[in-house]
């Protein structure tokens, strides 16, 4: 079990350095806008939003800061660590927040890092106390529900206070367009202007909060020796992919000087605001969840839903009937059972395919095999994964505003993990958003869900109507048939 921890160090961002690539291009940015705007690039393809984030802790100088649901350990995972652990070489401060519902079995090494690098510290958010023991976190679990099933599904990737990326993407191959059987459209934005002082706000109420445990506690047997060992295994692995599973990133730091020099001809402007909800369930007000009503739904007249877990309540439903009758377009974008990588979130969205058409809402899924253009976005040479799976959480509302974040549109999301999410008002980046939604309703990779005179679902394609749910492994189906029996609705 994890010792009780009676009282751990506070400690805050620290502020921009002076000099430096990042301090640097965000002066330059600042002096492209107004005061109160920010510079804003949306990430919606793998392959450079893998880049950005090698970039931001390869230039960092002084501070790396990085909150996360998951950290997977292959090719992207061992990539990513290793950089992270060479900025901290360098004398960079690293800060790694992450979620312990995926974590459990890695402590010794957490551990190791924590006590034998002077400049790493990692925290794990409410973490279970039965370490190792599957059967003894099983139960504590189930006796302690309330408090364990609440996680942080936040996600943020800081550098000298300077440039920010926000967005649905943890550390994962499924993530980066690097693994073999499934990949993810996804979606972040990268930014630098006043959000980031928010983020890193954001990210210090977390670090310091009662629910972020010391990951220098979790084991007693960390060792120096597990470190070194760790990392000599990395520096291999690096060496044996560096023309193999990696050959599209550079497995060593690089200079990305020349790709900062090009952000004030590439960034969008526009007012942005970050927004987060609180890590302690009893003074969280759910601030994303309101903010985003008003923000984006409420002053739209068009309105683009997207997300991988769509499982809409009735107030959900309700508003969107009433945005229809106004006269608003309401589009939702979703997965298609074969491009839904939790087949038990399935088992519910199928149930609200009919509620959700009822209220005049379009709607639209995606294929596991879409058309080149968009398996591009999702896929990284030298890899094709056998399908192209959907983690995209957006709401665009006029091509004028949107919202890019962590959360679903699904319970979980909305009444119990903590999100966050970047709120946007930039005609510009929002275009860039809308077409790139616009390119996959528009090409062969989705299929159109209508009701007919009958009340039944009808799936088009090309003109051609089918009155059976498209392919999926049969394993899919058992799965979402399964718990689309059980009453779950409101933990998924």
């Amino acid at each position: 079990m994890v010792p009780k921890v009676e009282d751990k160090p506070v400690t805050k961002s620290l502020s921009p350095p002076k000099s430096g690539v990042l301090a640097e291009t965000a002066r330059r940015l600042e002096n492209t806008r107004d005061e109160e705007q920010s510079s804003l690039l949306l990430l919606d393809e793998a392959k450079e939003a893998l880049e950005w984030r090698l970039a931001l802790v390869d230039s960092a100088k002084s501070s790396i800061d990085i909150q996360l649901y998951l950290w997977h350990d292959g090719a992207s995972g061992k990539l990513l660590l290793d950089r992270v652990l060479r900025a901290a070489d360098r004398g960079v401060r690293v800060r790694i927040l992450v979620d312990d519902f995926l974590f459990n079995g890695n402590e010794p090494f957490v551990s190791s890092i924590c006590r034998y690098h002077p400049n790493i510290d990692i925290r794990i958010f409410n973490p279970t106390s039965f370490r190792g023991n599957p059967l003894g976190s099983s139960i504590e679990f189930l006796l302690n529900f309330v408090h364990l099933n609440r996680r942080m599904h936040n996600k943020t990737w800081t550098a000298d206070q300077s440039f920010s990326i926000v967005g649905g993407r943890n550390v994962g191959d499924h993530y980066y367009g690097l693994d073999e059987h499934y990949n993810f459209l996804d979606l972040d934005v990268l930014v630098s202007g006043p959000p980031v002082r928010e983020v890193a706000k954001g990210f210090d109420l977390f670090w310091n909060s009662a629910q972020a445990y010391p990951g220098a506690l979790l084991s007693k047997r960390a060792k120096r020796e597990i470190l070194e060992e760790r990392r000599a295994r990395l520096l291999a692995y690096l060496d044996q992919e560096k023309g193999g599973m990696l050959r599209s990133f550079p497995t060593r730091p690089k200079d990305w000087s020349s790709e900062f020099a090009r952000l004030p001809h590439t960034m969008a402007k526009g007012k942005a605001v970050f927004i987060q909800d609180h890590p302690d369930r009893e003074q969280d007000n759910r601030q994303l969840v309101t903010s985003l009503g008003t923000a984006v739904g409420k002053q739209s007249r068009e309105l683009i839903l997207v997300s991988p877990y769509f499982i809409p309540g009735k107030g959900m439903l309700e508003s969107m009937e009433q945005a229809v009758k106004e006269g608003k377009d309401v589009h939702v974008l979703a997965p298609s059972l074969a491009a839904n990588n939790q087949p038990a979130a399935h088992g519910h969205y199928k149930k609200k395919r009919k509620p959700t058409l009822r209220t005049g809402a379009k709607l639209y899924e995606l294929r596991s095999q879409p058309d080149k253009s968009v398996r591009m976005m999702a896929d990284v040479s030298p890899v094709r994964s056998k399908i192209v799976a959907m983690h995209t959480k957006a709401i665009v509302g006029d091509r004028t505003r949107c919202f890019i974040g962590s959360m679903n549109l699904d319970p979980r999301a909305i009444k119990i993990n903590t999100e966050s999410g970047m709120l946007i008002d930039s005609p510009e980046l929002t275009a860039d958003l809308f077409s790139m939604l616009q390119k996959i309703r528009r090409s062969e990779s989705v299929w159109e869900v209508t009701l007919d005179e009958r009340n039944k679902l009808r799936w088009s394609e090309n003109g051609v109507n089918f009155q059976d749910e498209p392919p999926a492994p049969w394993m899919k189906k058992v799965t979402s048939r399964i718990v689309g029996w059980l009453p779950l609705e409101s933990q998924l």
